[in-house]
């Protein structure tokens, strides 16, 4: 009876190991597989914390061994199924089925590459659109290694066996020669109306590789920095107004008529608010001549110009055609505060403003505060992508040689992670109880050292 009794024991012990065995506590990545499928157990233990995610375009849904992914502003979706388990057979015709995780992908947009380096996928980019744009210079190191092909432009059937040997294609082919194929994932974290909201695109892209515990904490700990910032800056008691501006040249593409254009991007109205500032409250946007823009924003503190031509001060008053004698009417000028996208470029004249910012939120918000104060978020705060050029601010053109961290890890975020008190600016005076900053030294230095490496 003993004898039996262990005999059933031991079999139990077996089989409630074997059950064990199959229920990962973490998940699966690197293009690991399931050898043996259980229907009962859940292979996807890390799941996508979105409860408070600020993005409105995507969304996801957990079933035992597939995840549901829905971009909402393309209306498209997609099933994501563990590699070695079923497909689900209730999907619509329309719905597009993925093996994860992925291992080989194509980035045909340049702003998904720091999505991918942040949550350290990097090098499963195996085909980029156009590698001379990216503006990350671990990417261009990792350009030059070989394992990464240059999609062609020129020979359609050299570009579709190049899409054919990849798993997931991250946007749209630049080039339209080859239909778009089941391979093709939309993007749209550049129309998110939040800069929160744009950085929680980590959390989309990390689905792909069962890759959600790294985005969550990605995603949490930029959050949090994001809003002690927003907190920090939100005591002045005089705000100083901000204008987005571009002068829209003559071309073929507006019947070679010029226009000058206010933005209010809903992003860009949230960035500045959170800096401390606020945004110019114009009765229009558009202007068909300079003069009429000027009049509109003669008294904006701060100007930020977007436009592509001209990256120099000289160049902005020629745009705008502001002549010397009247550069004093303007408070901008005067305030020496006109700021440029282009604090950062790739040899080939690559905006990094379209590409790490994007997933950086709280890096971008720290660019913004300074613009507004530069004694915040410290003292010693150099911006990355706003540049001053009423102060001649040089452009930093990023290479290969400024690499300063490993391609197959995530990359570090710009940010300080920050623990100081309510910033002062100039000529406002604070509502907060502490009217001097407390720097997080050890925080400040720890950027400052970054971002020398990044950019030395």
């Amino acid at each position: 009876m003993v004898a039996k009794f262990a005999s059933l024991l031991a079999i139990a012990t077996v089989a409630i190991s074997s059950v064990a065995a199959q229920a990962p506590t973490a998940n699966l990545i690197n293009g690991q597989c399931v050898t043996t499928y259980d229907a009962s157990v859940d292979y996807f233990p890390e799941k996508l914390n979105t409860s408070e995610d600020k993005g409105t375009y995507f969304s996801i849904e957990y079933h035992n061994n597939y995840k549901v992914v829905k971009n909402s502003r393309t209306g498209r979706t997609y099933v994501l199924v563990q590699c070695g388990t079923p497909a689900p057979t209730d999907v619509n015709n329309a719905t597009e089925i993925y093996q994860v995780p992925i291992t080989k992908a194509a980035a045909m947009e340049t702003t998904v590459v720091p999505y991918l380096e942040m949550i350290g996928a990097a090098e499963s980019i195996k085909l980029i659109a156009d590698g001379s744009l990216v503006s990350s210079p671990c990417f261009q190191k990792y350009l030059n290694t070989g394992d990464i092909a240059q999609l062609s432009a020129t020979n359609e059937t050299l570009q579709a066996e190049q899409i054919k040997s990849i798993q997931v294609q991250f946007g749209a082919n630049p080039y339209d020669t080859v239909a778009d194929t089941n391979t093709t994932v939309t993007t749209a974290q550049t129309y998110e109306p939040d800069v929160l909201g744009r950085a929680s695109w980590l959390s989309y892209y990390a689905a792909f590789y069962n890759l959600e515990s790294v985005a969550n904490n990605l995603t949490q700990t930029m959050t949090n920095n994001y809003n002690r910032l927003k907190e920090a800056a939100s005591h002045y008691s005089t705000k100083p107004v901000v204008a987005w501006t571009t002068y829209d040249a003559p071309s073929q593409y507006n019947n070679n008529t010029a226009s000058y254009i206010l933005s209010e991007a809903s992003y860009k109205v949230g960035l500045t608010n959170d800096a401390g500032a606020t945004m110019l409250n114009a009765s229009s946007t558009t202007f068909a001549s300079a003069a009429d823009l000027l009049k509109a924003i003669s008294n904006v503190d701060i100007l930020i110009d977007e436009t592509f031509i001209g990256s120099n001060l000289t160049a902005f008053l020629q745009n705008y055609n502001i002549s010397e004698a009247d550069q004093s009417k303007y408070k901008f000028l005067a305030n020496k505060k006109v700021y440029r996208e282009d604090g950062i470029l790739t040899s080939s004249g690559g905006y990094d403003w379209f590409e790490a910012p994007v997933a950086m939120a709280d890096a971008l918000l720290e660019d913004m505060i300074n613009a507004v104060n530069p004694s915040a978020p410290s003292d010693s705060y150099k911006r990355n992508w706003l540049r001053n050029i009423v102060l001649n601010e040089p452009i930093k053109t990023t290479t290969e040689s400024n690499c300063s961290w490993a391609e197959d890890a995530p990359r570090p975020n710009l940010a300080t992670q920050f623990n100081g008190n309510a910033f002062t600016l100039s000529g406002s005076s604070s509502s907060g109880a502490n009217k001097v900053m407390t720097l997080n030294i050890a925080g400040a230095l720890a950027a400052a050292v970054a971002t020398l490496a990044y950019l030395s």
